[in-house]
């Protein structure tokens, strides 16, 4: 029974005033002394803070309070863009930059051309847009269409790009349209092929798309 005592006393000295020992006797058989550990002391959470949690609080609540004055600065400088997200048209250019951007009239060069099947111009099959000042569009060979209209002085009739091509005699009309203006001058033109080869030997790539 000593060294029973001998370790429990040893254990409660190791925890502290906190663990108080007492005794009293003991209800077994044996007639020994029960040693049991003190009533736990209740401690309050504030008392037992760190010091150095409470100073870490009380540090980052500056950081916070600087932290306001940006999420302002954020708001306001979203809040400055509206009118702009506002605005209907965009400002126009200057008029020096417009007057480079635009062409004269005269100098304007701009065709649409169709493919139907068929001896009817409608609906077309295929169509494209030709602009030859400057030379762009949705042609597949912008340049080429160009020069083979300016060379044909905007009749493609009488355009024989291919006369020695060898087509086949059956009947499958194409008819062609090319409208537009060029050079400040309204023109169209309108023919039907008998088939595709005769069309291609004859306009080349003028109306090949």
């Amino acid at each position: 029974m000593k060294p029973l005592l001998v370790l429990l006393a040893g254990a409660a000295l190791a925890a502290g005033p906190s663990a108080p020992v007492w005794a009293h006797s003991g209800t077994s058989g044996d007639g020994g002394t029960t040693v049991r550990p003190g009533p736990p002391k209740l401690v309050s959470l504030a008392a037992a803070a760190p010091a150095s949690a409470t100073s870490a609080r009380e540090d980052t609540t500056p950081v916070r309070e600087d932290a306001t004055p940006a999420r302002r600065d954020a708001s306001s400088a979203r809040g400055g863009t509206s009118p702009a997200r506002e605005g209907t048209l965009p400002a126009p250019p200057p008029p020096e930059i417009a007057a480079k951007r635009a062409l004269p009239a005269n100098r304007v060069r701009a065709v649409i051309l169709t493919v139907a099947n068929g001896e009817q111009a409608e609906p077309p099959a295929r169509s494209v847009f030709l602009n030859c000042a400057p030379v762009g569009g949705s042609h597949p060979s912008p340049e080429k269409a160009c020069a083979l209209l300016s060379s044909a002085n905007l009749d493609p009739g009488s355009l024989r790009v291919n006369p020695t091509e060898p087509c086949t005699m059956i009947y499958a009309p194409v008819t062609v349209t090319a409208s537009g203006i060029w050079d400040g001058k309204y023109f169209q033109f309108r023919r039907t092929y008998g088939n595709d080869c005769e069309k291609r030997s004859a306009a080349g790539a003028l109306f090949n798309f």
